[in-house]
């Protein structure tokens, strides 16, 4: 894993957090509870991009060809192989 360094300035009542943060869940350094701030925003934007392409999709009429392609009487399980 690639890391990198650097510098950033946080008012006073975040830094207490962090401390706080870092101590209650036992991390060994603030850039742990950094990393893991960092980790929740990406899965929260991914989450936003994901819900935003699934209504898209739906919208488009896709989702009503997929219903009827998954309807076109094919089962599923160890017997659709036969």
């Amino acid at each position: 894993m690639t890391v990198g360094k650097m510098s950033v300035s946080l008012d006073a009542s975040l830094l207490e957090f962090m401390a706080h943060y870092q101590e209650t869940h036992q991390l060994r350094s603030r850039s742990e509870v950094v990393a893991q701030a960092l980790t929740l925003l990406r899965d929260q934007e991914l989450e936003t991009q994901y819900a935003a392409a699934l209504s898209e999709w739906q919208g488009s009429g896709e989702a009503d060809l997929w219903d009827h392609t998954v309807a076109d009487g094919l089962q599923d399980g160890p017997d659709a192989a036969r």
